[in-house]
């Protein structure tokens, strides 16, 4: 591991730290995440030179004798704002650095690449100006429904028909502050790692499902990348053998029985009477639906054969499900449950937790804002803006 890597790495858990506890103390923050009291030190101080932090005594019952010095996030350090670029759809989120979004919005989108990168700088000057709290942006992430590598080339984005895209260059060449791009899976699992039900799991496997189906594996505290960048497909897992045709090239992978497209295609097959949208789905089910439910139950089953195989590979010790999914918890579990049951390795299921991400039915464009708090909090020169001075 690189030095400015591991000093990336120590940042961010130094800075999620002080952003999980307010008025922790250093010492408390070497405790907890186990780094050396030196680095600690040296990154603070750097956070402190940036304006993103306030140091403060903090005494009280549970602290006798001299006051320590407690630390706790600036709420004028500034602002982050998540986009999240889907087949129809472009969410916005701004956030402060705590993580907390102060406001949501989507405009609709007609899946173009050639005027996306305008857009998208239209839609964060818009919701800049609607926000009630005023501030520099430090940073903007992107999170893009398909494969991203670590140049920030988005090889390929089946739900948009984009492929070998300069993603990263093409919104940076409008933004006059840092903008981070990655995988919406991987964006995903890192808002569930700082602000879901995986706080402080250094371990688990994240999928999700929306226009398309996707993934992240979070090991020892990170994502895992693979080679270059673009490890975490799970939509691609093979439930079907000769199954459907994915758009990917291939046949039987799990996204199309569990994206949202594919499942309407499914259910207007069926009954003749096409959803337009994973809303439309879910009111017709929970109308009683016949057709409905039994897509969304045969969704489950699918969902079931693939987290089975995630298992028995990774022995995890908890596997997240987000996105729509999460929405349709109430009709894809029983059935998901059924196919654990029957091809998971008793033995290491029941080392294995598995959890609908409330996350995603609260906020579902958080992605962005995990990728820029990663990058801001980063340290990594080119990623923070220097601190103004009057």
């Amino acid at each position: 591991m690189s030095k400015s890597y591991a000093r990336h790495l120590n940042a961010n858990a130094i800075f999620h730290r002080i952003r999980l506890e307010p008025n922790i103390s250093q010492r408390d923050i070497v405790a907890r995440t186990g780094i050396d009291k030196s680095v600690v030190s040296s990154i603070i101080n750097s956070f402190d030179e940036l304006g993103l932090v306030i140091r403060a005594p903090v005494s009280g019952p549970n602290r006798p004798g001299r006051p320590v010095e407690g630390l706790t996030i600036s709420p004028d350090s500034g602002l982050t704002v998540g986009v999240q670029i889907e087949a129809k759809r472009i969410g916005y989120v701004v956030a402060a650095l705590d993580g907390i979004p102060l406001l949501s919005k989507v405009q609709p989108f007609d899946g173009q690449f050639f005027s996306v990168a305008d857009l998208v700088r239209k839609g964060v000057a818009e919701v800049m100006e609607e926000c009630s709290r005023k501030g520099r942006i430090l940073g903007i992430g992107v999170s893009l429904p398909g494969l991203v590598t670590d140049a920030g080339v988005l090889l390929h984005a089946p739900v948009l028909g984009w492929r070998d895209v300069p993603a990263r260059d093409a919104f940076s060449d409008v933004f006059e502050v840092p903008v981070f791009v990655g995988n919406d899976g991987t964006g995903a699992a890192m808002a569930e790692h700082m602000f879901g039900e995986c706080v402080d799991v250094d371990d688990f496997i994240y999928l999700f499902s929306g226009s398309g189906v996707g993934g992240a594996l979070f090991l020892k505290g990170e994502i895992y990348q693979g080679a270059s960048g673009l490890a975490g497909e799970l939509g691609h897992i093979k439930v079907v053998p000769q199954g459907r045709f994915c758009t990917c090239g291939s046949s039987g992978c799990l996204s199309p029985y569990l994206a949202e497209s594919g499942l309407a295609e499914e259910i207007g097959r069926l009954s003749g009477d096409h959803p337009v949208s994973f809303e439309q789905i879910l009111q017709r089910a929970r109308a009683g639906d016949y057709v409905v439910r039994s897509v969304l139950d045969n969704a489950g089953g699918m969902l079931g054969i693939a987290v089975s195989s995630v298992i028995n590979t990774f022995n995890p010790p908890m596997v997240c499900l987000g996105g729509d999914m999460a929405n349709a918890e109430e009709f894809m579990r029983p059935a998901m449950e059924r196919e654990l049951q029957r091809l998971a390795h008793p033995s290491m299921s029941a080392q294995t937790r598995i959890i609908f991400s409330r996350l995603s039915t609260l906020n579902p464009y958080l992605g962005g804002v995990a990728l820029a708090l990663d990058g801001v909090t980063g340290l990594d020169s080119p990623h923070v803006l220097p601190k103004s001075r009057a």
